[in-house]
């Protein structure tokens, strides 16, 4: 059997901390880590029970009951712990021991990984499923574009082509949503021109900007979008042909008309495409 005082001196050397229950769930003893990590002399942890200590030193999460927040340090440096107790399987005298690890840099870690990921996605220009522009990127380039158009009256036409759905012209199973919304930007993309831009700027809405296009030109343009679109190859399986259930809305850029107001009439103009919507 281990002499108590090398026990104690090895609980106090400890780098977890480790606190001591009586059979009354009151601290009985806890070593000097524990008592670093609250910031607190033992002699005033002494005698509190379990749930007093969380109250007063430690701040709980509801989805994470075992990660606490030391809530009374003084500095601005957040420390974190995560309680561990003791095996249920254990010897009754063991139950009355909890260990407290210190995971302050591993939460630091995470949050620096998290506000990493954060800037990426603000700096990100792609749509990460289609490898178009995204919404905030496309909506970047189309300001110095209407400007243009204000400055030298240069037409500019913007559509917006929203995906209502798909059929699949074969026996084969129906591919996932995120298939169909990848061949239409792959053939897309292969249509416009080096001074066209294309994003996906929503789940199922896809955003063209045609510099140097008139009304009539981008209806000749959205005429044959929706022919191709009637059967199109999965990039993947070019074997399974679908059919895209599209919805067009086209606008002109007109004087006064800035960015926002170029867009908004644009999707008011949504339609299923017809012989009208070309007239």
């Amino acid at each position: 059997m281990l002499d108590q005082k090398i026990t104690a001196h090895a609980l106090n050397m400890s780098p977890v901390g480790v606190v001591l229950y009586d059979d009354n769930d009151k601290i009985q003893w806890l070593n000097q880590v524990m008592s670093e990590f609250l910031a607190m002399p033992a002699d005033q942890l002494i005698g509190l029970s379990s749930a007093e200590l969380s109250s007063q030193y430690l701040d709980s999460f509801a989805d994470h009951p075992d990660l606490w927040k030391v809530s009374n340090m003084v500095s601005r440096q957040n420390r974190w712990l995560i309680s561990l107790d003791t095996p249920p399987d254990t010897d009754a005298v063991s139950n009355n021991i909890r260990y407290y690890v210190d995971v302050t840099e591993i939460m630091k870690l995470k949050a620096d990984v998290r506000s990493l990921q954060d800037q990426l996605d603000n700096n990100s220009t792609a749509d990460t499923l289609t490898g178009l522009l995204n919404k905030r990127s496309l909506l970047q380039s189309l300001e110095p574009q209407v400007s243009r158009s204000r400055r030298y009256n240069n037409p500019l036409t913007l559509i917006v082509m929203q995906v209502d759905g798909f059929d699949v012209h074969s026996n084969e199973q129906k591919p996932a949503i995120d298939q169909a919304l990848t061949a239409v930007s792959f053939y897309l993309r292969d249509q416009m021109r080096w001074v066209d831009l294309v994003g996906r700027t929503a789940d199922n809405e896809f955003t063209l900007i045609l510099p140097e296009t008139r009304l009539s030109d981008a209806n000749i343009l959205v005429e044959k979008i929706n022919t191709r679109l009637g059967k199109l190859s999965l990039p993947e399986t070019p074997e399974i042909t679908i059919s895209v259930n599209v919805k067009f809305g086209i606008a002109e850029w007109e004087k006064g008309d800035d960015t926002s107001l170029l867009l908004r009439k644009a999707k008011n103009n949504l339609s299923s495409f017809s012989e009208e919507t070309t007239a």
